[in-house]
């Protein structure tokens, strides 16, 4: 069987290499993955961003529409991917890895494209064959559906720390000592990965230790914004921009504490160490992490927004919870092979 993973950009989609990973282990399913022939980027306003999102999502559609499979198994968020699949009647598995109307209004804010990005997310859920989730948060989202639902968190792969540099070369690399206290924020530098709140955090804990360095990893929308904000605090701030995701351990590595922050809202409950992969991957190397607007956990210091800075300076204080590791192998990989397993013998 014939099983193509559709997303807009695999290319920066790690969870993809960890299901072929997986999936390269039954020898009755051939994985495969189509990449986006075309992929435009526009770092502007929200009017060319929105322009430039549209125009990403016909390109893709018109190559999904040509591309073969027994099986699609297509990432929501556009939940429009699905669309060709449905006019040619393709059975497809919904991977919802987040509620799209949610990602639509936290980047691009109120407008007409809330109520298509509504309409979308329903119709994309209604046709699945089957839906697959990264946290079980959502599972109270989609089971008035009815469709067979299996929850494979985004955990990371054992050997994700496989090719890790030490903490002291790695920070001798950029020009920082062991006695420096590093904060880490990676991801996306959009609002919805709350890039945006990171000016004000940063300002807030240099009020209180202006000895504390961040150092942030991504690229996106704020990255020229960052960028300024960054030369006003030399060495203190330091953005890297996008970095393959083979470097990603090695920079949660060095660090002291890691930040994942997020806009407090009536959906922040969906979001946990289950979906959002830097989580997970800073839960690897046990590392203190601070958080905001997303759910309550055990793993991480959850905080109310305006006190992301206290809850950093505690981190550094020792006072932040240990998280504890955990893997694809032991969680995620099992629910992909009982998901293969029913498919392949018909129990579906």
């Amino acid at each position: 069987m014939r099983v193509v993973y559709v997303a807009l950009d695999p290319l920066k989609y790690p969870r993809i290499r960890k299901i072929a990973y997986s999936l390269k282990k039954r020898k009755d399913v051939e994985f495969d993955v189509m990449i986006p022939r075309f992929r435009f980027a526009y770092h502007g306003g929200k009017l060319g961003r929105l322009f430039f999102a549209f125009l990403n999502y016909f390109v893709a559609l018109i190559q999904i529409f040509f591309t073969q499979a027994d099986l699609f198994w297509v990432a929501n968020c556009p939940d429009i991917l699905i669309f060709p699949l449905v006019l040619r009647r393709k059975r497809y598995i919904l991977e919802y890895r987040s509620p799209w109307t949610i990602e639509v209004l936290q980047e691009f804010g109120n407008g007409p494209w809330i109520r298509f990005a509504s309409i979308f997310e329903a119709f994309a859920l209604k046709h699945a064959w089957i839906i697959t989730l990264t946290t079980s948060r959502l599972l109270g989202r989609v089971k008035n559906f009815g469709k067979p639902t299996f929850v494979i968190p985004n955990y990371p792969l054992d050997d994700f720390g496989k090719s890790v540099t030490s903490k002291e070369e790695f920070r001798r690399r950029y020009g920082y000592s062991a006695s420096d206290k590093i904060v880490l924020f990676v991801g996306k530098l959009s609002r919805m990965e709350g890039a945006d709140l990171l000016p004000k955090i940063i300002c807030d804990v240099f009020k209180n230790d202006d000895s504390v360095v961040f150092w942030i990893v991504g690229d996106g929308p704020f990255y020229k914004v960052l960028t300024v904000f960054a030369e006003k605090y030399p060495k203190r701030v330091k953005l890297f921009g996008w970095q393959q995701h083979m470097n990603i351990p090695s920079f949660i590595e060095a660090s002291d504490v890691c930040i994942a922050p997020r806009h407090q809202s009536i959906f922040s409950t969906y979001y946990n160490e289950e979906g959002v992969s830097k989580i997970s991957e800073y839960m690897f190397f046990e590392k203190p992490i601070v958080a905001c607007g997303v759910a309550e956990s055990h793993e991480y210091l959850l905080v109310d927004e305006d006190e992301m800075a206290e809850g950093i300076l505690m981190a550094l204080r020792g006072e932040a919870p240990k998280p504890k590791r955990r893997t694809w192998e032991d969680y995620s990989e099992r629910k992909i092979m009982e998901l293969f397993g029913m498919i392949c013998s018909g129990k579906i």
